[in-house]
């Protein structure tokens, strides 16, 4: 399932360690359930050097929960300052199936454990916890995506083949796939804050760790003081929304260019050419080969018109540079400079999981269980005509699908994963908690609509959004870090001075040792 890739090796920790298989539990084995038992960090994860670490135990299947129990990684970060407040701060990751254990050192960058402990807990199924529901035949398949057309039957018969192996893979780590959604994971961070005996605490989400919030803080809002969404998803989104955040994204990125006199001046017209592109490309690839370091291999990459849209919308996930430099690619590839065909393809195979057993990986178990649960059903017809309506003048090889990274889901869902539809995941959350909402301005992924939509049935919501940002916020913007920790210090009244004066950053050209080799064959005339 590529909808994890991003967030599971663009931010993957070094450390490695086997997970285990579920324990059994019967009456006369278990302690009580929930429970924290403490376990030492795992090695060279720099971010959890002065952390306690453990395992949250919990039932596998709160409606069995005698059947099976399983164990959540958690890290206990301690605030840097000694006279640190009393209610800490729980980070909900991203995802679905990331890695919760290595983004957080993002958070320690940005400071949010200034005043707070930062407690972080791996989702169920993800890496490091117990089981950790990981595929090496999905991981394989996107490795082998670079050389395939983005869209096409045989990319499809491919991808539907290697999460077939993933789901017969994971029935011999546990039985019940149902059992890893975010109703579960909800109740699995309200057992926490008792396990670990604390009182009050406050939420940050980000990404899909934002939805998981809405749904932890609606069903169980008990001890819980406030709350930061960073790049939302609102509970009700389906699969075809992101059509319209891509869209609005790339309208975004487009209109900065063209409102900045330098950028309008170097590279003109960005969004028509960037369409031609789309459609040049789609009926004729660009091949390259390029070096993968992973492997110390030449891979072929294939460059279409939807990998070329998968590229950009990723932009926003790598924030600047690879927002700032996106313009003058975009120009360079129109004009057929061969550094940019070689820059897009060493970007896509960068982003590869490497093949190596016990690496850090997604947890595709935990993202099928929750997009086929929670984001999927719904009529076919309403993907197709999402991705025609965002982008009327796109070939309908590629709009007929779900966008970039969701490609495919619903087919997965439809045809293989096969979990029963959540009957209330999609109830919005409606509180009198103070709750922050952060937005990137070129965020291709989660855009301003989807915070929009959450903060209308909030009673106490204030919406931040920073000019020039893509996706996860608070790791790249100064001013967010600093919104945020004054949120948390005083939810009723964050100083959000610092955001009236923000522009995007400048634009900037992309430079290459390749600029002056190879030939120039323009792509679009």
């Amino acid at each position: 399932m590529r909808t994890l890739l991003r967030i599971g090796f663009a931010l993957a920790i070094a450390a490695s360690c086997p997970s285990l298989l579920a324990t059994r539990v019967s009456a006369q084995n278990t302690g009580a359930l929930p429970r924290f038992e403490p376990a030492p960090c795992p090695p060279l994860a720099p971010q959890l050097w002065n952390a306690r670490c453990g395992y949250l135990v919990v039932p596998e299947d709160r409606n069995r929960p005698l059947d099976r129990a399983i164990r959540n990684f958690v890290a206990i970060i301690p605030a840097r300052s000694a006279d640190k407040a009393s209610d800490p701060i729980v980070y909900l990751g991203t995802g679905p199936g990331g890695i919760a254990s290595s983004e957080a050192a993002s958070l320690v960058d940005a400071g949010i454990n200034d005043s707070r402990d930062l407690i972080v807990m791996n989702q169920r199924g993800q890496y490091l916890s117990e089981p950790a529901l990981t595929c090496m035949s999905i991981d394989a398949f996107t490795r082998e995506l670079v050389g395939l057309r983005f869209y096409s039957k045989a990319t499809k018969r491919a991808h539907l083949a290697a999460t077939a192996e993933c789901r017969r893979d994971l029935l011999a780590k546990t039985t019940n796939l149902g059992a890893y959604n975010s109703s579960e994971s909800a109740s699995d961070f309200a057992d926490l804050r008792i396990a670990l005996g604390i009182a009050e605490w406050n939420v940050l989400g980000v990404s899909y760790g934002t939805d998981l919030s809405q749904a932890y803080v609606r069903d169980h809002p008990e001890g819980v003081r406030s709350m930061v969404l960073d790049s939302v998803v609102p509970v009700s989104t389906i699969l075809p929304d992101y059509w319209w955040s891509t869209r609005a994204g790339f309208d975004n990125l487009f209109a900065a260019c063209a409102a900045e006199p330098a950028c309008n001046a170097a590279w003109p017209h960005l969004e028509p050419i960037f369409s031609k592109l789309v459609n040049r490309l789609e009926a004729d690839p660009r091949i390259t080969t390029v070096h993968d370091p992973a492997t110390g291999e030449d891979v072929k990459v294939v460059l279409d018109g939807g990998a070329l849209v998968d590229w950009l919308r990723d932009q926003s996930r790598a924030n600047n540079p690879g927002l700032a430099t996106a313009p003058d690619l975009i120009h360079k590839l129109a004009r057929g400079r061969p550094e940019a065909l070689q820059a897009i393809a060493r970007y896509r195979v960068g982003l590869a999981p490497p093949p190596v057993a016990g690496a850090p990986a997604a947890s595709y178990g935990l993202g099928y269980g929750v997009v086929c649960r929670e984001q999927y059903p719904f009529p076919r017809r309403e993907l197709s005509a999402a991705g025609k309506q965002a982008f009327p003048f796109y070939p309908t090889s590629i709009t007929e699908q779900a966008v970039s990274t969701w490609a495919y889901n619903n087919d997965d869902c439809r045809r293989i994963w096969r979990v029963p539809a959540a009957a209330d995941a999609h109830r919005p959350l409606t509180t009198n908690l103070p709750v922050l909402l952060v937005s990137g301005s070129f965020d291709a992924v989660t855009d301003l609509d989807f915070a929009k939509k959450v903060a209308a049935t909030l009673a106490k919501g204030t919406i931040i959004s920073i000019p020039g940002i893509g996706h996860f916020v608070i790791a790249n913007s100064q001013c967010a870090q600093t919104v945020v920790r004054s949120f948390f210090d005083n939810p009723d009244a964050p100083d959000t001075g610092c955001v009236g004066s923000l522009k995007p950053p400048p634009f900037i050209p992309f430079s290459s040792a390749e600029e002056s080799s190879g030939e120039t064959l323009p792509i679009i005339d």
